[in-house]
């Protein structure tokens, strides 16, 4: 008897339903979704319109925003493995230019898991332009709160984060991230600030206040990034769906067949599974675990789940009992509504997903 496919068709029937309703009444332009169990492709799907009679596909192009993030957490755990850091390693002894505040004592474990103390946000594009002006200002910046006494998301720990690992590695960290972890995956396309030839084929963003009323294609809609130049730990990626697909499913130890996983067993572990306290809340190297409220996971998601979001609308959702690896990636900013409705949206999908598993591991 052949063996059952990981998911019923019909639960993947609803859940490109749910997308193509979701471009119909405009929560987004348009929105890509990859599906994988164990490492393989089990079902990708395209809705909606990059400009005018283009449709999207499946290798469209999305701004991740903050699903940047958990890449550069990637690479930083493969310093970490090549012994060029230590998660215990301070703003200290990393920026010897920074002043003797409390800052100075913050971890990298701290930036990775938002308790550093840092605020969340600051408009520095108003005043600042560069990674070096962008790093100098942070450095400046009063800790909101005592390193590890809260959890506070912060782009702020990011940009610091990424510019100690571009350190450590003596190269950008674009290149960092795709030697150490995109390009051992095969993952080819991924990457920061789009080729000119690629923009075609990149979703359209809008509504950046930092530049009102302009329809950006294959530009960074993060306007703290867009100033340091695109190229940041904590948003400016580019992706398509079923390459971040890919990603967690590599975080799951699930690489492409012929390829091994960029970070051992053992590493995996802190990206999996959270590394604060749970009355600090919950976070990983670079991921949203229980009980994080930002996590996206479905009502029937339970156990071993970890993933991560971005504003433009873009979400990667992992879960390791299944071995499943879920990417939605939406341009919902070139609508100038909340993201109430895509949230919903990554819920509802992640339900009728879950719900489609034939077997799950006792």
């Amino acid at each position: 008897m052949p063996s059952r496919p990981p998911l019923r068709p019909h639960a993947l029937d609803i859940a490109d339903r749910l997308l193509s309703e979701a471009v119909a009444t405009r929560v987004c332009g348009a929105g890509s979704l990859c599906v994988t169990v164990r490492g393989r492709v089990e079902h990708v799907f395209a809705a909606g319109e990059t400009s005018p009679g283009a449709l999207a596909t499946p290798d469209t192009l999305f701004d991740l925003a903050s699903l940047t993030k958990p890449y550069a957490a990637a690479a930083l755990l493969s310093l970490v493995e090549h012994g060029a850091l230590s998660l215990r390693d301070t703003v200290r002894d990393l920026f010897p230019e920074a002043p003797p505040t409390a800052l100075a004592g913050v971890t990298l474990h701290q930036l990775a898991t938002h308790t550093s103390g840092l605020p969340a946000w600051l408009p520095l594009h108003d005043s600042e332009r560069g990674i070096d002006a962008f790093v100098a200002r942070i450095l400046r910046t009063p800790l909101e709160s005592p390193p590890g006494a809260l959890y506070r998301y912060s782009d702020l720990g990011y940009i610091l984060l990424g510019t100690a690992v571009a350190r450590a590695a003596s190269q950008p960290l674009d290149a960092c991230l795709r030697e150490r972890i995109l390009a051992p995956l095969g993952i080819v396309r991924t990457g920061y600030a789009p080729r000119p030839e690629e923009r075609p084929v990149v979703a359209p963003t809008a509504n950046c206040p930092m530049r009102p009323g302009a329809v950006l294609r294959g530009e960074v809609h993060d306007a703290n990034a867009h100033a340091m130049g695109g190229v940041s730990a904590h948003a400016g990626l580019f992706a398509s769906a079923p390459e971040v697909a890919a990603f967690g499913a590599a975080m799951l130890g699930c690489a492409p067949e012929g390829r091994e996983p960029p970070l051992g067993e053992a590493t995996l572990r802190l990206a999996r599974r959270s590394q604060i306290a749970p009355e600090v809340g919950g976070h990983s190297i670079g991921w949203f675990t229980p009980p994080n409220g930002m996590l996206p996971c479905g009502d029937l998601w339970r156990g071993g789940v970890f993933g991560h979001t971005g504003f433009t609308g873009t979400m990667l959702a992992c879960w390791e009992e299944p071995y499943l690896s879920v990417a939605l990636l939406t341009n919902r900013v070139l609508m100038p509504d909340d993201n109430g409705a895509v949230m919903r949206l990554r819920r509802r999908v992640l339900n009728v997903i879950a719900g489609g598993l034939t077997a799950l591991e006792r």
